[in-house]
């Protein structure tokens, strides 16, 4: 089931599910983000990182959407950008099994585990490119 595909098919296949992750991420937590764009004085920077952190997402989707590699750049942006601003899990609801004094750390670990994923992810892809070239 499924080892009958080609690997590249499987490597851009799991390239777009990394897309749809961001995808449900920036969904999911739409209201964080209108909040945080709310223009006043004292809110300058975090508007600056909300907005940032929103363009590398879109970013991210384009390019993992289309299959390109330089989509993997915004997404290395975006994954510690929002765990660390935005307090968001790539993966929803996941946290929310947990107690509440565990959510920040589940959602940690659940951001780095999608973050090491999209690494050996990229460097498969870079890897079959390389073979395909000799």
């Amino acid at each position: 089931m499924g080892l009958d595909l080609p690997k590249s098919y499987r490597l851009i296949g799991a390239t777009k599910l990394l897309a749809v992750l961001v995808i449900i991420s920036l969904i999911q937590h739409i209201e964080i983000i209108i909040n945080a764009l709310r223009f006043d004085v004292l809110s300058m920077v975090p508007v600056g990182v909300t907005i940032v952190v929103l363009i590398s997402g879109i970013l991210a989707c384009v390019g993992l959407f289309l299959g390109e590699k330089w989509g993997f750049i915004p997404l290395y942006f975006y994954i510690p950008a929002t765990t660390l601003f935005l307090h968001v899990s790539l993966i929803p609801f996941i946290p929310n099994i947990f107690p509440t004094q565990h959510h920040d750390i589940v959602m940690m670990v659940i951001n780095g585990l999608v973050l090491l994923y999209s690494v050996l992810l990229l460097l498969r892809r870079m890897e079959t490119n390389y073979i395909k070239e000799y």
